[in-house]
């Protein structure tokens, strides 16, 4: 598979179709597949690994290099909310003085601060219920992140907070206590969780949703339902390597947009973004990905890019920056992770060396893909029309 480039015009050409007599690709400047591209982005969480000061300066200048212009950030309501007191009221780390706020927020300032001084949009959230809720239908819950918001955005001034991520994959079991999905009781957290948006004056912030992974049925209901609470239509989508050959993105993806344009009326200037991207064919070890390591997965990667630019969608998120970051889900958490501890998944893993594997450190190949989208396809770009003409199945072009 080989690349060629016409300025910000993507073709994906197979070695075959380099032989034969070159295709023919029409641009349309008067037709548009999908305007405000908000751009590329990458799951960047705090680490359950930190990396050394080292690895951490390397990590930004990677950073730099790639321009993403989108962060999803998951965390937890445990590091910031301390408990309750006798009267209900929220016990908060940044009552307790700077020292304690650093020791337990000091992981998500970082982050934020980068995203802020590079003026990248973050779109911040929590996985799931915390300890000591009764579920995403709790009232506490909605309050505690409202408040958490609040000090995000008024008393640490981070403006480049554009999104709220309310519950990860509200439609996947691996979600939930005991495995039980509970659809009424998550919509209920979103109603609550726009009161409490609203009360607090972050009218402008908008809830999104449904970070549904699959069952796309999810996203159709809350069409229907939840389109006066969710104001960023957001998806998860691991895809196999047939439904990349095939095309099925972006016919799907296509539908689903035009699914919305009838539904919800505002939903185009609602925005609708792949949150997170990657491939699971080739998954192992409960949830660990080898083939980040491999040439194949970045040249797969820039398709699934280019099927959601061409299907109006308008950007995508990959999973995930850095193996260092998560465990993977019930494994043990030691002090240096051995080979079946973390999630791999990223652009690199900032504890390789200390786990025996240096190489591990080094950029591995799909980073170069993503990084030219990110760079080709930046923030603010109109995705064009294209007419193929000539083309071998398989082959797509981004303009």
């Amino acid at each position: 598979m080989n690349f060629v480039f016409l300025g910000s015009v993507i073709v994906a050409l197979s070695s075959a179709a380099l032989a034969e007599e070159a295709p023919t690709v029409t641009i349309d400047l008067q037709a548009t597949a999908a305007g405000r591209f908000m751009g590329l982005g990458v799951q960047w969480d705090p680490y359950e690994y930190p990396p050394p000061e080292t690895e951490w300066k390397l990590t930004l200048a990677r950073l730099d290099f790639m321009k993403p212009a989108f962060f999803r950030v998951m965390w937890s309501a445990t590091p910031y909310c301390l408990g309750f007191d006798e009267a209900g009221k929220p016990q908060y780390v940044w009552e307790l003085g700077e020292a304690k706020v650093q020791e337990r927020l000091g992981p998500l300032f970082a982050i934020l601060d980068y995203a802020q001084s590079h003026g990248i949009d973050v779109m911040l959230g929590e996985w799931n219920q915390p300890k000591g809720f009764l579920g995403p239908q709790d009232p506490r819950w909605a309050r505690v992140i409202a408040d958490f918001v609040t000090y995000l955005t008024t008393r640490k001034k981070y403006t480049v907070i554009r999104y709220y991520n309310f519950f990860n994959e509200p439609n996947g079991n691996w979600m939930w206590p005991q495995g039980k999905v509970d659809y009424a009781a998550w919509a209920a957290g979103i109603r609550l969780l726009r009161q409490e948006f609203d009360a607090h004056g972050l009218k402008e912030l908008p809830i999104a949703g449904p970070d549904n992974s699959g069952n796309w049925e999810w996203l159709d209901r809350c069409a229907q339902e939840l389109r006066e609470q969710i104001g960023f239509w957001e998806m998860h989508w691991y895809v196999k390597d047939k439904e990349l050959f095939d095309g099925d993105i972006e016919r799907l993806l296509r539908a689903k947009r035009e699914m919305l344009l009838a539904t919800d009326p505002q939903s185009q200037a609602k925005n609708l973004y792949m949150g997170e991207a990657g491939i699971i064919q080739g998954r192992v070890n409960g949830d660990q990905q080898p083939r980040v390591k491999d040439y194949d997965y970045g040249v797969l990667m820039a398709d699934f890019v280019a099927q959601v630019a061409r299907a109006g969608w308008m950007g995508a998120s990959a999973w995930d920056l850095d193996d260092a970051m998560h465990v993977v889900n019930g494994r043990k958490h030691p002090a240096i992770p051995d080979d079946l501890t973390l999630k791999i998944w990223g652009f690199w893993n900032t504890r390789g060396r200390a786990m025996g594997h240096p190489e591990d450190e080094a950029i591995r190949p799909w980073f170069y893909t993503w990084s030219l989208m990110s760079r080709l396809f930046p923030k603010g770009s109109r995705v064009a029309a294209v007419k193929e003409e000539g083309f071998p199945a398989g082959l797509r072009t981004v303009a």
